[in-house]
């Protein structure tokens, strides 16, 4: 087994004994990823699973066949390799009429009619997160009501697990990494949900002057001059941020506060359009609506 997965094996058997999964003669449909997305399959397979299917496709993240290469040479040293087969494409329609579960990982998704339909009747769908995160591009929430195919949300904050909480550090993190302190900063965090609440709470641990949470843009201008950061993570947010009828005027941002620290978890967000201001963007990326620029394993395999 690769050095680097040793810890990452041992934390997924503590979570497995302490949460009670039993997987034991289920048929299992999930993703098999890059970094430590490899895992996924595996931890149905630690659970018992009878069989394990893993979908895969090229994407910006690594080649399809790169990692179940990678992916069957670990599983191989853990003895698990005839329990899991490998799928490099984007449907697999007798892998889903024999699974028991399917999970709406992201190279399954979306979770729609073309795959829907071939599911038998015992199969049950998990989302990969909080039953109020539902997006209806990840899966035909409707036809699964109409056919009885059970979806149930992930409870993140379960107290053996406490995932959710991770935000917090996540937010920290990207701020950090953007260059800023964090401690004794003015913050002002672009949200109303459980997302921002969890960000303001990290923050004020970790020292900062002054977090205000909110999206309320009158609120924002009137603190513009004296902030260092605006964290945005408005998970419910569809529109644009900044360009044509973008929701914060940058030509303000430019004239009031031209260094502004703008780091990004949630929104639409393009950061072609802002790299060539004076402001610092960061990540260094495009944010998309109601997707995490950096998903919370951005922390580190225990999340």
């Amino acid at each position: 087994m690769p050095d680097n997965y040793i810890r990452e094996i041992k934390i997924i058997l503590s979570y497995i004994n302490k949460l009670e999964l039993d997987l034991s003669g289920l048929t299992i449909v999930t993703e098999v990823g890059s970094g430590n997305y490899i895992l996924s399959p595996l931890i149905p397979l630690l659970a018992g699973a009878k069989k394990v299917y893993a979908w895969t496709v090229n994407s910006q993240y690594g080649q399809a066949e790169e990692i179940i290469k990678n992916c069957r040479e670990l599983v191989q040293k853990l003895d698990l390799k005839e329990r899991l087969i490998f799928h490099n494409g984007s449907i697999n329609t007798n892998h889903l009429n024999e699974a028991d579960i399917v999970t709406n990982s992201g190279f399954l998704r979306p979770l729609d009619y073309q795959k829907l339909q071939y599911l038998n009747s015992k199969c049950v769908i998990p989302l990969m997160y909080e039953k109020w995160e539902l997006r209806e591009s990840d899966i035909d929430i409707e036809y699964c009501k109409k056919n009885n195919i059970k979806v149930a949300g992930t409870w993140e904050n379960h107290p053996d697990i406490e995932v959710f909480t991770g935000v917090g550090p996540l937010a920290i993190k990207l701020i950090l990494e953007s260059g800023l302190e964090v401690y004794q900063n003015n913050i002002f965090i672009w949200s109303d949900d459980h997302f921002g609440s969890e960000a303001k709470k990290a923050m004020i641990n970790f020292g900062a002057s002054k977090v205000l949470l909110s999206n309320d843009s009158a609120l924002f201008y009137s603190e513009l001059e004296n902030l260092d950061t605006l964290y945005i993570c408005d998970y419910d947010e569809k529109r644009n941020y900044f360009g044509d009828e973008g929701l914060i005027d940058l030509d303000k941002i430019l004239k009031v506060n031209p260094s502004l620290n703008i780091v990004h978890l949630f929104g639409e967000l393009s950061y072609d359009y802002l790299k060539n201001t004076t402001l610092n963007v960061y990540p260094k990326k495009n944010g998309k609506a109601s997707l995490m620029t950096e998903t919370l394993a951005y922390l580190g395999p225990s999340l």
